[in-house]
């Protein structure tokens, strides 16, 4: 394996922690806010729809997805819909 042995680095990296500035988040809210108020909701709602009628058959989602974000429908919207369908995966626990 490269890197386990001949190649070892005596000191460990620091890794950069990413920080967003407030001023950036603030920005980024606004936009979502306006997008979501100039945006077609009766659209954005039967696509999310069909999403979940999709999903729940079994179907192939990516068509569906696609109609969503071109309706502007938020990642958060639209993993709203996969979390009803098939719920949020839990590690287990191992005692």
């Amino acid at each position: 394996m490269v890197g386990v042995n001949e190649f070892v680095s005596g000191e460990p990296q620091a890794i950069p922690i990413l920080r967003i500035p407030p001023e950036v988040e603030r920005r980024q809210v606004e936009r979502l806010k306006r997008v979501r108020a100039e945006r077609d909701n009766e659209r954005v709602a039967a696509c999310l729809a069909e999403l979940r009628r999709v999903a729940e058959s079994g179907g192939n989602t990516m068509y569906t997805i696609l109609e969503a974000v071109k309706a502007y429908a938020t990642l958060g919207e639209i993993c709203d819909v996969f979390r009803s369908v098939w719920g949020e995966y839990r590690e287990p626990a191992i005692l």
